[in-house]
């Protein structure tokens, strides 16, 4: 099986033409305004609207607004939504938009377990946890605290970067992974960097069922 992968905290036309021309699947755009990498609906509207072909663009959100999250559906029109705070399953599928659920690691966790609350979930985004922070940490967690258990895909995250993702998918065996600060120079997106590790990630061994 292929790992996906997703380029996540994107915020130019350039960035994610970059992603698509690396071979990335996704990327996502960061709506969160504690992060570096929040980006105003205008400018994600634009860059969603300009994506190349076969690339999917995901909204990353931190417990947001009902009202806000409609207008960015109705402005940028992504193909995911991915909700990373304290979100219950009720709010996530309310939109009539796929999904993904973020599961922040800080001790044991069997994926199991929140399949059996967010059922309808397009996958589980597995991330490190770190306080009031969401993501974009560079931060890497224990992979072994998660049992990957759930029918329902999941996508690692957390810290990764060219020199650890062999190490990762061959523990872990994810669907997918997801990197921010791991293909990034001084809090930009960085070209090489993003084709370096995409290009680690076809590299690495690909194949169990």
């Amino acid at each position: 099986m292929r790992t996906r992968i997703k380029i996540c905290g994107v915020q130019t036309v350039e960035s994610a033409f970059q992603a698509a021309q690396a071979g990335a699947d996704a990327f996502g755009l960061v709506f969160h305004e504690p992060s570096i990498r929040n980006i105003s609906i205008d400018k994600a509207a634009q860059i969603a609207s300009q994506k190349p072909v076969f690339i999917n663009s995901v909204v990353v959100m931190v417990n947001p607004e009902r009202d806000f999250v409609r207008t960015v559906l109705d402005r940028v029109k992504p193909d995911y939504l991915q909700f990373h705070g304290e979100e219950t399953a009720e709010f996530c599928r309310s939109f009539g938009v796929r999904y993904i659920r973020s599961v922040r690691v800080r001790g044991p966790v069997s994926l199991r377990s929140v399949q059996d609350e967010y059922h309808d979930a397009s996958a589980f985004l597995v991330d490190a946890y770190r306080g009031g922070h969401y993501g974009g940490t560079g931060d890497v967690f224990n992979w072994g605290m998660v049992k990957f258990d759930s029918a329902i895909p999941a996508i690692l995250a957390g810290g990764l970067n060219e020199q650890n993702i062999a190490d990762a998918i061959s523990k872990v065996h994810p669907y997918g992974v997801d990197v921010s600060t791991g293909v990034e120079t001084e809090g930009k997106k960085d070209k090489a960097k993003i084709k370096r590790f995409c290009k680690a990630v076809w590299d690495s061994r690909q194949d169990w069922d």
